[in-house]
């Protein structure tokens, strides 16, 4: 068994199965999901098994934006919450983790994931989700995150098919969030509305997407809410403001469209075109063949193209080679 360490997050992106979204039941802190969605980061996508993941607590306590003394203690909670809060998944009932362990000597928490979530988080070629760490870290509550997770999966779902978009209304069902957040019988309508309008203020503030919504009820009892969700536009400076969100601003912008025969290119090259194909990968098209780049590959040519748009914002919609070597 390899074992991965957390460097940075420059390309911490979680990546999981539709189902892990939309059909799994859990309840877990806002502490315990973000440690959960670091793991999820340090996956490899080439990965056809789990390694042993290493987690400097001062790296936990640095990208989820955490001043305090006790991140040591908060740690011991989160491996404690994580082998005591099972996740459901149709029949099939597993911790995230199936273990955790705390290094005294050089302040690390060692954690293996649990066998169960292989086909929801290893070798995903379709019906996925997947964004950047830090979309998710600045949220406050494990509710608002589940929150971001299933709106963004709806808006990037219908986006797909409707790229030029502005805005997307779908049914939310409360009684499916009680039973999907494992929200306690105690809470009331008006407790779980409290949860959606902190998701509604956090993600104006805080994400690249917002969103507006209207109470449907039959009889007395709100059951379900027509949601609007809208990207949070802020400018050039949002989408340079991570490499994932200049890769996804970049996919989604270039992705070609068979049916009218447009087939956009991210970069002239004297080697060729470098294209975007409709599962998101780029590749080079020259005069005689086609060459997909390995994932190494890929990384290079995002990380070049990025950091070049980053220092001249005006090629970012202009990035051939000519300029982007000046």
């Amino acid at each position: 068994m390899n074992i991965v360490e957390v460097k940075d997050n420059k390309n911490c992106i979680v990546k999981k199965h539709n189902d892990l979204v939309n059909k799994a039941r859990y309840s877990l802190s806002e502490d315990g999901i973000k440690l959960v969605s670091m793991l999820i980061a340090m996956i490899r996508t080439d990965d056809e098994t789990f390694q042993e993941y290493h987690i400097k607590v001062s790296d936990f306590a640095k990208l989820k934006g955490s001043n305090s003394k006790n991140n040591y203690e908060s740690v011991h909670k989160i491996i404690k919450e994580l082998l005591s809060c099972p996740i459901k998944i149709g029949n099939l009932q597993a911790n995230f983790i199936a273990s955790g362990e705390y290094k005294e000597g050089t302040a690390t928490a060692v954690f293996e994931i649990s066998q169960k979530l292989k086909p929801y988080l290893l070798e995903l070629k379709k019906d996925f989700l997947e964004y950047d760490l830090k979309d998710i870290l600045s949220l406050k509550s494990g509710y608002v995150i589940r929150l971001y997770e299933m709106i963004v999966h709806q808006w990037r779902e219908y986006k797909h098919f409707n790229k030029n978009a502005k805005s997307f209304t779908f049914d939310f069902d409360i009684e499916e969030m009680r039973t999907l957040f494992e929200i306690p019988d105690s809470y009331r309508y008006n407790d779980v509305k409290r949860i959606i309008d902190k998701a509604q203020q956090q993600f104006k503030e805080k994400t690249n997407i917002t969103f507006d919504y209207e109470e449907y009820k039959i009889g007395r009892a709100v059951k379900r809410l027509k949601i609007t969700v809208r990207e949070n536009n802020k400018g050039s400076n949002d989408i340079l403001a991570s490499r994932k969100a200049f890769i996804n601003y970049r996919r989604e912008t270039y992705k070609p469209n068979p049916d009218k025969n447009h087939f956009p290119v991210v970069i002239n090259t004297k080697s060729g075109d470098v294209k975007v194909n409709l599962n998101g990968e780029i590749y080079l098209s020259g005069n005689d063949d086609v060459k997909t780049y390995d994932n190494k590959q890929a990384d290079k040519l995002w990380d070049w193209l990025y950091e070049l748009v980053k220092e001249n914002t005006n090629i970012l919609n202009n990035p051939n080679e000519e300029n982007l070597l000046q």
